[in-house]
């Protein structure tokens, strides 16, 4: 892995951060068309989704070729009570997990990057692979609270 990607991947919550800095408090639950997650919920989710991150790189690295599941968000918000989480303490989650995760990425031998999880339902993905899936994970979530404020801002006078 790339010191890029491991830089990209640091740069994920840093940017949900600023971005809840300046996002409108009473829009916090508001659903646009189209979309299935509040900004509420988009950063619970991604708290949430980091400590499955870890878990599954963890169980490539000890246990190659294993299965996960695939879940599905909108299921994943409504189990877990995304609606009712605090934004700004699932933003902290967010960004200690994710250091979390870094730290162990960063104990990798070039050996173990090239090791396996099966995505249940989808295909075979290397370590290096699979970041690259949470990567555009993370710029989909990011995307969709910034879509949020493009509203607001079209919305100014």
């Amino acid at each position: 892995m790339t010191e890029q990607q491991f830089q990209a991947l640091a740069a994920a919550p840093k940017v949900v951060e600023r971005l809840l800095r300046v996002f409108p408090k009473d829009r916090l639950d508001e659903r646009l068309p189209n979309s299935t997650m509040t900004p509420r919920e988009v950063v619970a989710l991604l708290a949430d989704t980091e400590q499955l991150i870890l878990d599954r790189i963890r169980l490539a690295n000890t246990k190659p070729g294993s299965s996960v599941p695939w879940y599905d968000p909108t299921d994943r918000a409504r189990e877990h009570h995304y609606s009712d989480k605090d934004v700004f303490h699932e933003a902290e989650v967010y960004e200690s997990r994710r250091q979390m995760t870094l730290d162990y990425l960063r104990d990798l031998t070039e050996a173990d990057w090239r090791k396996t999880l099966v995505l249940e339902g989808k295909q075979e993905y290397s370590i290096d692979q699979y970041l690259v899936l949470v990567m555009a994970h993370d710029l989909e979530r990011i995307g969709q609270i910034s879509e949020h404020l493009a509203t607001e801002a079209a919305t100014i006078s």
